[in-house]
């Protein structure tokens, strides 16, 4: 009898260490997010979508740095600071606590150059801070859409990523998403009215796929 009351103190004590590891590695080890290279790769190019080539046009949930070359901005260190000065200064402070690097591009339609796509990738310390971050994008999308008066704007919940919500407005649908660390703010956008509803629709759906995919396969 002693000796199996031994042998269960034993197996519990063993639990409560290998509990206690996992909690260390977690603290120690904590969710994968992306570097300067990863951010750079996490864009996606004119080969991930063919028929459309960069442009510099578009201005989504964050301005774009006056350094934008070729519809592509890659953001870390001394540049990221000077950046996010200018976007505090603007009211988007949110997007700068406990970032670590920020990823833009936008590709436009080669034959409708009116018809755009943009995507912002913001990589956080931690998930609680992407998740930080990502509310306050969610917040400033319904800020500005309102601050604008456009009306029948159709919010949504794709279900993409850890967390996500979509805006459709006649013309424009932004899209604030999560995975883990990562924080993304796309848009899809035609101001051409010379695509048609499906087209649009189904960009709607490929674009935010594609920045995930790339995202997933940089973090695990």
């Amino acid at each position: 009898m002693f000796r199996m009351m031994r042998r269960r103190t034993l197996v519990g004590v063993v639990a409560v260490v290998l509990g206690l590891a996992s909690l260390g590695a977690y603290l120690l080890w904590p969710a994968p997010t992306l570097d300067a290279a990863d951010i750079d790769a996490a864009l996606p190019t004119e080969r991930d979508l063919p028929g459309f080539v960069a442009h510099d046009g578009l201005t989504g949930s964050l301005s774009v740095p006056s350094s934008n070359k070729d519809g592509r901005s890659v953001l870390t260190g001394a540049a990221l600071d000077d950046q996010c000065r200018k976007w505090r200064e603007e009211g988007d402070g949110w997007a700068c606590e406990h970032v670590h690097g920020v990823g833009m591009v936008v590709l436009e339609l080669s034959e409708n150059v009116f018809f755009r796509v943009l995507s912002n990738v913001l990589a956080y310390d931690d998930e609680n801070a992407a998740e930080v971050g990502w509310n306050g994008l969610v917040t400033d999308i319904r800020d500005r859409l309102e601050e604008e008066g456009i009306p029948k704007v159709k919010e949504g919940s794709p279900g993409w990523g850890d967390a996500s919500l979509s805006f459709e407005v006649p013309g424009s649908t932004a899209m604030a998403i999560r995975v883990g660390t990562v924080v993304v703010a796309a848009t899809v956008w035609d101001g051409s009215d010379q695509v048609s509803e499906n087209e649009e629709r189904d960009m709607v759906q490929r674009w935010p796929a594609l920045q995930i995919s790339k995202i997933e396969q940089l973090v695990g």
